[in-house]
């Protein structure tokens, strides 16, 4: 990719196991993998004070989604807050989605179909055939829209 670049891959958990590979900066990449690593700095990051304010209001981060892709290269995502029983969602880099949503106990990681059908790939780098019935595995969220689950 480059010294510059970085890159996330998302596999989905159920079948046909569709990958999203987004192209991210070296620190969101890096902020990517010290939180899938469970690794703690001595000092916060950006992504660990976010976290810690949204729980000192009292709220929590539910999920990051993956909402759209333009030309497999401009990616767009929203991370969803839970508070007194109400949802809200925050629009943000994917990058920085799937950072909190791995700093944060319990939050998911999701895609809209949609998202995987423009840009999912296989392990091998092909497309999925066209006109695959939906995997298992699918969620809806309180919005209405399908999302698919990634580990």
């Amino acid at each position: 990719m480059g010294v510059e670049a970085g890159l996330v891959t998302l596999r989905e958990e159920a079948e046909p196991q569709r990958q999203l590979r987004i192209v991210v900066g070296q620190p969101e990449a890096r902020a990517v993998s010290s939180a899938w690593k469970g690794d703690v700095a001595p000092r916060p990051s950006t992504w660990d004070l976010f976290v810690s304010a949204v729980a000192l209001l009292d709220a929590r981060i539910d999920r990051a989604v993956i909402t759209a892709v333009e030309e497999e290269r401009h990616w767009y995502a929203s991370i969803e807050l839970e508070h007194a029983g109400g949802r809200r969602a925050l629009a943000c880099r994917p990058s920085d989605a799937v950072a909190l949503a791995l700093r944060s106990w319990g939050a998911g990681i999701f895609a809209r179909e949609e998202v995987l059908v423009a840009a999912g790939v296989l392990a091998d780098g092909t497309k999925p055939g066209q006109g695959r019935p939906p995997a298992a595995g699918r969620e809806v969220d309180p919005g209405g829209n399908e999302g698919v689950s990634f580990s």
